[in-house]
């Protein structure tokens, strides 16, 4: 597993993107997020969202529910909150690998599609039915759609913010993710994020937005049961 942050203001420590690794007796559960948010009510909803994953992630026996813990968690802290007006939410995606490695469950809340990176292909990972925001599910019902998909040895699994894709060169142009991992590439989460960055950093000189990647690897051979890594946290304003 391999992590990459940089924030779109050097001397900032602090941003709305986040993201979460646990390690369950349900399988191997991701969250990347971004909260639609400014100052204080970012750094809240971010804490939030945080914390209800830490312990929903630990306990609850199916991903739809820690999705539904974090929904309401979401929902209780806009209606406390004064200041926080409706319109913010959180984008996120939620994935739980399964113990065997053989495949993964995934839940998208209105957050820019995960690739598959495998042989120098990549796999859009399209939600079969799209889903609001995280503090707008009240608006769609209490159904929480997740896909399956198979994670073959050698796949990666790559999940980012919009920071990445809204990235624009001179001419206004957006970030594509994907010719940059259609390259052969070794089967190690790491340097498929470096070639990646590399490729976002030559086509743009500075972020308008802050920016996360999150990347899991299946190694080659790995069988059922293998030892998996330890959660990461990001390094600020990290760029390797």
């Amino acid at each position: 597993m391999a992590t990459r942050y940089q924030a779109a203001q050097e001397e900032a420590l602090i941003g709305g993107d986040l993201y979460a690794v646990h390690d369950t007796p349900h399988g191997l559960r991701l969250v990347i997020g971004d909260v639609r948010g400014k100052g204080t009510r970012s750094v809240s909803m971010v804490n939030t969202l945080l914390g209800v994953f830490h312990a929903a992630a630990l306990h609850l026996p199916d991903l739809p529910s820690v999705v539904q813990a974090a929904e309401i968690q979401v929902q209780d802290l806009k209606s406390r909150e004064e200041e926080m007006p409706f319109e913010d939410f959180v984008t996120a995606v939620f994935v739980e690998i399964l113990p065997d490695r053989s495949a993964f469950r995934m839940a998208n809340r209105g957050h820019p599609t995960p690739l598959l990176v495998h042989d120098g292909r990549v796999t859009a990972l399209e939600p079969k039915e799209t889903s609001l925001p995280l503090g707008l599910g009240d608006l769609a019902g209490p159904v929480v759609p997740v896909d399956r998909y198979d994670l073959p040895p050698g796949a990666t699994v790559v999940l980012f913010t919009d920071g990445i894709i809204e990235a624009r060169d001179r001419t206004g142009a957006f970030f594509d993710p994907v010719p940059p991992l259609t390259c052969p590439l070794p089967a190690d989460p790491g340097a498929v994020l470096d070639a990646r960055l590399a490729a976002l950093f030559r086509h743009t000189d500075e972020l308008g937005d802050d920016a996360a990647a999150l990347a899991v690897t299946r190694l080659p051979g790995e069988e059922t049961g293998a030892e998996t890594s330890a959660p990461v946290r990001p390094e600020p304003g990290s760029r390797v």
